[in-house]
């Protein structure tokens, strides 16, 4: 049985209390993972572990014990497979997301089958295939959108049933006396992890170890991997513009400068340095390649001057290019030193300003 993890640490809600990221508690299949005032949580044993949840998720906070993504892509490639199924090293199709799909196709020399045949007899099928079916139609649409003569077919494919070990048991043994032996050992060794897992979760806080790892910014392998398959990938003839809706890890950001107030909030919260400034704080900068559309950015802009553009040139996908959102004229304010974003008038920052308006108010002075 898979043992579920949360890296807080990677987790917008860690580090925005405005977060609105629901990702993982709409994806789980068995509806075991919550959030509340900001806090994410779920019960281990009820958890399934078709991996579906790290895989919806931007920042990829999640983790299983016993599959890693990346490296089943890799071993995929490797060796020369052309089918997705859950019966071989792969917990749910679902555990796979948009941009590992996307990078798969790309990469690999022959066209991939996802074989949603194990999906018909499946007690999770009912929320997982339609997001496998989904997430399909969205690299699919893509890889045309792309110009490139490679796809991702979803079929109902004959399978052979093997004997195969569960957790160092095979069914056959399972059903004998030895076999309920070992059975209920590996119970107890499997529930004492689970309580293990469900005291961490209780009692978790946040430590300085994690505060350093959500200052590094990190981008998740996936992202990685996506960077490395487009470099492979076709140029196309033209440079498409696609709606918005129709892209689910990526975007790009319109930023409205008569409304923001260079309040800093949107690039220093933003996990994986997408948005970011200079020294004087005097740009914003967005690297669309490093967006994962976690929506926290916005979520902090108090003026909602930051937003998502309503469309998205696939040229950004090829091409890595930082757009300038927004460039303000700093001056160091009179009063107290600090650097702050110049609009005209008298030479103070906003601090100051509403410092100087409430001493007025309470002498009295108009």
């Amino acid at each position: 049985m898979s043992l579920l993890t949360l890296d807080i640490a990677k987790c917008v809600h860690t580090s925005n209390k405005f977060a609105i990221c629901d990702k993982c508690v709409t994806a789980c299949p068995v509806e075991t993972i919550s959030i509340n005032e900001g806090i994410v949580s779920f019960i281990p044993s009820e958890c399934v572990g078709c991996g579906g949840c790290d895989a919806v998720c931007p920042t990829a906070a999640y983790s299983l014990d016993d599959f890693k993504s990346i490296n089943y892509l890799f071993a995929f490639l490797e060796n020369d497979k052309d089918i997705l199924n859950c019966k071989e090293e792969l917990p749910c199709i679902a555990a796979l997301s948009v941009e590992e799909l996307l990078s798969l196709a790309l990469i690999a020399p022959q066209k991939i089958t996802a074989d949603i045949a194990p999906c018909m007899d499946c007690p999770i099928a009912l929320k997982n295939l339609p997001i496998i079916k989904d997430r399909i139609e969205e690299v699919n649409f893509l890889l045309e959108a792309m110009e490139q003569e490679k796809s991702i077919a979803i079929a109902h494919l004959e399978t052979i049933t093997e004997e195969k070990e569960v957790e160092g048991i095979t069914r056959r043994e399972l059903l004998s006396k030895d076999g309920l032996k070992k059975a209920v050992s590996m119970k107890r060794e499997f529930e004492n992890r689970v309580e293990a897992s469900s005291e961490e979760q209780k009692n978790h806080t946040v430590t300085a170890e994690d505060i350093a790892k959500i200052k590094q910014k990190d981008l998740p392998d996936r992202r990685s991997l996506l960077f490395m398959a487009m470099k492979r990938a076709k140029v196309p003839s033209q440079f498409h513009t696609l709606d918005i809706e129709d892209i689910s890890f990526i975007s790009q950001k319109d930023l409205d400068m008569s409304t923001c107030t260079n309040c800093q909030m949107c690039y220093r919260i933003c996990p994986t340095g997408a948005l970011s400034s200079d020294g004087k704080n005097s740009v914003i900068n967005f690297n669309p390649l490093s967006c994962v559309q976690c929506h926290s950015c916005h979520d902090v802009c108090e003026p909602k001057s930051l937003t998502l553009r309503k469309t998205f040139n696939i040229e950004s996908l090829f091409q890595a290019q930082i757009e300038t959102l927004a460039r303000f004229t700093i001056k160091r304010c009179d009063e107290c030193g600090n650097f702050y974003p110049y609009r005209g008038g008298e030479n103070l920052c906003n601090r100051c300003k509403i410092e100087e308006e409430e001493a007025r108010e309470l002498w009295g002075i108009s």
